[in-house]
């Protein structure tokens, strides 16, 4: 009996530290998040190379991975900005554009960055 408390015990110690862990790094990268998208240079970096599109996959599931849906009228003319979209600090996000029938891929913060310091 007295293993089983102890083995509780640790389990709500260990489970509450990295709880705690988790929250601290989300609002880590949040703020990260935020701050990148208020500087208008890094802006205008995603309105040229934050994005590509690609076709939808044939006899692959995608529908998992999707963010969300948009409707676009003019694949040329893209503001991130003024599109409801959300870019994250390490990973990909991707929005079926449903009137064209193709995905925007939003590429990861961290990326964008890596590319931004490549070419400096």
């Amino acid at each position: 009996m007295e293993r089983y408390i102890v083995l509780v015990i640790v389990f709500i110690s260990f489970n509450s530290i990295l709880s705690q862990e988790v929250k601290d790094s989300f609002f880590d990268s949040s703020k990260e998040l935020e701050e990148f998208l208020e500087d208008q240079n890094n802006l205008n970096f995603l309105n040229e190379n934050g994005f590509y599109f690609v076709d939808i996959p044939k006899g692959k599931s995608y529908s998992n991975r999707l963010a969300g849906t948009i409707l676009l009228n003019d694949t040329s003319k893209i503001d991130v900005n003024k599109l409801k979209v959300n870019f994250l600090m390490n990973d990909y996000q991707y929005y079926l554009v449903s009137n064209l029938n193709i995905l925007l891929v939003l590429k990861s913060i961290d990326h964008i960055k890596k590319k931004m310091n490549s070419i400096e």
